[in-house]
């Protein structure tokens, strides 16, 4: 009966669980196809390239510098090449890159000289210097000014195609391998400005049905940052749905990056919610709140994705409200089958008195009784010594019956109180 009791009581923090945890769902990683390097691109002056691998130091308004580079064919056949001076963008959620040959600059990337993409053709294993030239500007503002000059090459595309966002779509694209070199103009950085500003919430979904965030984070100030924060999705009770913390790479000034987040594993339910976005800099702090609905319809086509990726419906599956009523339901039906289990222990224990006083005053022995109701010698015991057959601290005689008159008696008290039931001992 124990056992039972136990089995139960598992069953149903089990069943709870499932009702109260999330589950989430495993997410196969698409390994990248890198292309081989065909060459090799470094600064030309020793000091940078063995040190930081990038030029960087203090300039003044006005002033013009020189940066040198060199590019090394790394191919025993002859290579083409574009070379270009550019300006730094983040990447998704932060971090270095920088814009293709054929955008456009307008931050310090503008101040290089040539403009333009450059076509180089290098034979093989030949290696050649290239400079560009930096105009400060007279007003130049206190902060940290980045330029880059990047080599590119296009290869085409050998691999098989790879999966986009968009549903059921691949693409076959050709491969860029480039190399970018930074140029970092220091100007009075103690005075330069901090600024973080928060543009838009964006909330759509991948390809698997997932629900993705974007968050437009734009540099305002005139230096590099790199802020931490976190994304909170919360329903119209303002119970976090979803919630996403982050350590944002380099966001350069005058660029936005776009900080995304996925809710591997979620679905929302149709309904109203808020986004709330904070970023964390320089001792400061920006932060937004946004609203978004699902609607049912968008639900059902999220749904039927994420079944059919094999992800796994989790917490915001359920309304809250739904939610709730399962959890007091499962601890209420624990309660009564504690309650039930407890009732039929105590019947039981009930009967096996009822029993062997039966036995006894009908003249069965200590051991026949025993027998009768199948109870180990000991247990046996506490109960004759309970209903009065024996004093306590007695043995039973095994082989030893009640004679009419102790029958009589035993029963008559036996119809009484428990008091009465001991006293007949």
């Amino acid at each position: 009966m124990l056992l039972t009791c136990g089995l139960t009581v598992l069953f149903m923090l089990w069943l709870l669980s499932l009702i109260s945890s999330p589950s989430y769902a495993s997410q196969a990683a698409i390994p990248e196809q890198a292309p081989k390097a065909s060459f090799w691109f470094a600064p030309s002056a020793k000091e940078a390239r063995n040190g930081l691998g990038y030029y960087r130091e203090d300039v003044m308004p006005g002033e013009t510098k020189d940066y040198k580079f060199y590019v090394k064919n790394l191919e025993n056949t002859e290579l083409s090449l574009k070379i270009y001076a550019t300006d730094p963008i983040p990447l998704q959620n932060g971090g270095k890159d920088f814009k293709s040959y054929n955008a456009g600059v307008t931050h310090a990337g503008a101040w290089l000289h040539p403009q333009g993409p450059k076509d180089i053709t290098l034979g093989p294993n030949e290696m050649r210097e290239y400079t560009y030239i930096a105009s400060i500007p007279d007003d130049l503002e206190p902060g940290q000014h980045i330029a880059v000059v990047a080599v590119s090459e296009y290869i085409e595309f050998q691999g098989p195609a790879v999966e986009t966002n968009m549903v059921n779509t691949t693409v076959a694209p050709d491969i860029e391998n480039q190399s970018g070199l930074w140029i970092v103009m220091d100007y009075e950085l103690e005075k330069a400005r901090h600024g973080l500003a928060i543009h838009s919430f964006k909330h759509d979904y991948i390809a698997s049905g997932e629900s993705r965030f974007t968050v437009s984070l734009e540099n305002t100030g005139t230096i590099l940052e790199q802020p931490t924060g976190y994304l909170e999705i919360r329903d119209t009770s303002k119970n976090i749905i979803y919630r996403n913390d982050y350590e944002a790479g380099s966001i350069y000034y005058g660029t936005t990056a776009s900080m995304v987040s996925i809710a591997r594993g979620k679905l929302l339910m149709p309904g109203e919610y808020e986004a709330y976005f904070e970023a964390n800099y320089a001792g400061q702090k920006a932060w937004r709140m946004f609203k978004f609905t699902v609607t049912p319809e968008a639900k059902n086509e999220a749904q039927a994705l994420m079944e059919y990726a094999g992800k796994i419906e989790v917490d915001g599956g359920i309304p809250d409200w739904l939610r709730s009523v399962l959890i007091a339901g499962v601890i209420l039906i624990s309660i009564l089958v504690l309650l039930l289990l407890w009732l039929l222990v105590k019947r039981k224990k009930g009967d096996l008195e009822e029993r062997i006083s039966r036995y006894m005053n009908k003249g069965y022995s200590f051991e026949r009784t025993r027998r009768k109701v199948q109870l180990d010698r000991t247990t046996f015991t506490l109960y004759v010594v309970k209903l009065g057959y024996i004093a306590e601290g007695e043995e039973p005689k095994w082989n030893q019956t009640l004679n009419t008159s102790q029958a009589m008696e035993l029963s008559h008290n036996l119809k009484g109180d428990d008091d009465n039931v001991m006293k007949g001992a």
